[in-house]
């Protein structure tokens, strides 16, 4: 297998997805309404009515070049903006590229009446909420994606490219982003943090408003340990995806892109490094001691349909989604964040007061808000967390029987946010089974709990 195809697996890996007048949910608009929608389509702003699903908005992608770094983004602009002026942007997780959002998580079928043609639709996770609808909305790939040229780069790196892009989008669609609110799955919750830690010091004019993680963690583990909130077989699996080949590296990210969702049995007691479960990986095979449930009812299907679907789509297929050496830095930047910590944000999108209490493997900026006691790796405690700047509030969003981070890590670094900045965080986590791929499963509830975030 080639490196690009090897790749085409990856980004399926956890994390490695109102127009005022429209008749309810029939689909029918006005001619009126119409014409708005192609007007705003011809600016670059997809409307949400345009909206099938997220990759179908393949020829509406705009490019992006950050002289500070020289990173390119690749970005879309989406969203009808009608209840708010804040701009929601969507930091990807581990593999993830921009059609890897589920489309139900940012839209319904009232304002965006042709996702029921669209591949997993599912009428039960259909609401009466529309974050597309209600804001405008940024989704975009990290470096190395599609058209973008592959470099290193760091969290501070990526943190200073989303400024350099929320600026284009300013001027370049005139629209308003002095409000932001930074949204992130798995890995993306390290960005996402990341750049509300950066972005007041370096660019004050800008307001981080709420901050809204999916499945996120802490870092600063003080035992100086990475990966302790994941399970046996997601560490096995992860560690031997950098270096497996062919047949078996096809198996190893297939078995890794089904484990963010519940295996057959799994209880809210069995996750991270409760989960009992384990991975054995030979030079031919991979056994787990779990039996993997994927089918159309949690939605895995659709969803590992609809990512291959996404990586023969330009400009993904260019690079296969995420390539091998892309993957490879996101490997280490979650290893970083666990390890190490930092304090203080400095103008130039410059992470401060760094402190590494294990081996770094990129960088030692790339490390989390808090310091995080992981003695009892199912209990951990996080203290000494770092203040953002936000004028509203971090809310986390987990699933407790998430297997790559173990929920009692969102909940640790809610309680340390709280403790060091009374009132800053709060937690959601989801009531029945969930798992790491809680905004797959369950795109519904994900999408009433980011407008209930951003919205209070």
């Amino acid at each position: 297998m080639t490196k690009r195809a090897s790749s085409l697996t990856l980004a399926v890996i956890v994390a490695l997805g109102g127009c005022a007048g429209a008749s309810g949910g029939n689909g029918l608009m006005t001619r009126a309404l119409q014409q708005a929608a192609r007007n705003a389509r011809i600016a670059g702003i997809v409307p949400c009515s345009a909206i099938t699903s997220i990759r179908d908005l393949h020829e509406d992608v705009h490019l992006v070049k950050n002289p500070r770094t020289g990173d390119t983004l690749e970005y879309f602009v989406l969203g009808d903006g009608a209840r708010s002026k804040d701009v929601l942007v969507f930091f990807p997780g581990t593999g993830q590229i921009v059609p890897d959002w589920p489309t139900q998580m940012l839209t319904d079928s009232t304002y965006s009446p042709k996702i029921v043609h669209a591949l997993g639709y599912r009428k039960d996770q259909d609401g009466p909420v529309s974050l597309c609808h209600d804001y405008h909305l940024v989704l975009f790939d990290y470096p190395g994606v599609g058209r973008s040229p592959s470099r290193t780069y760091t969290r501070d790196d990526v943190a200073s490219d989303v400024d350099a892009m929320l600026q284009t989008v300013s001027r370049t669609f005139g629209l308003d982003t002095a409000t932001v609110d930074p949204i992130g799955w798995s890995l993306g919750t390290t960005f996402a943090t990341k750049y509300a830690f950066l972005s007041p010091a370096s660019r004050p004019t800008r307001i981080i408003h709420d901050v809204v993680l999916i499945a996120g963690s802490p870092g600063g583990n003080l035992n100086g340990v990475a990966g302790e909130n994941s399970g046996a077989c997601v560490t096995t699996l992860f560690g031997a995806s950098l270096t497996a080949t062919g047949s078996l590296a096809t198996t190893i990210k297939g078995d890794l892109s089904k484990l963010i969702f519940p295996y057959k049995g799994q209880g809210p007691k069995q996750s991270g490094t409760n989960s009992g479960c384990t991975a054995t990986v030979t030079s031919s095979a991979v056994t787990l001691s779990v039996s993997l449930q994927c089918t159309a009812l949690n939605n895995c299907i659709p969803y590992l349909l609809n990512a291959v679907a996404s990586l023969k789509t330009p400009p993904w297929r260019a690079t296969g989604g995420i390539d091998n050496g892309v993957y490879a830095q996101q490997r280490q930047q979650s290893n970083d964040w666990d390890v190490a910590t930092c304090t203080t944000a400095l103008p130039g999108f410059r992470s401060s007061g760094c402190t590494a209490f294990g081996a770094t493997q990129q960088s030692i900026t790339n490390g989390g808000i808090c310091q995080t006691d992981t003695s009892n790796p199912s209990r951990p405690r996080s203290t000494h967390c770092a203040r953002l700047a936000m004028s509203g509030k971090l809310t986390l969003l987990n699933g407790f029987e998430d297997l790559l981070i173990q929920w009692t890590y969102g909940a640790a670094m809610v309680a340390g946010l709280n403790a060091a900045h009374p009132g800053s965080a709060t937690l959601h986590t989801y009531p029945g089974a969930a798992g790491h791929g809680l905004l797959i499963q369950h795109p519904k509830w994900t999408q009433d709990h980011i407008a209930a975030a951003i919205g209070s």
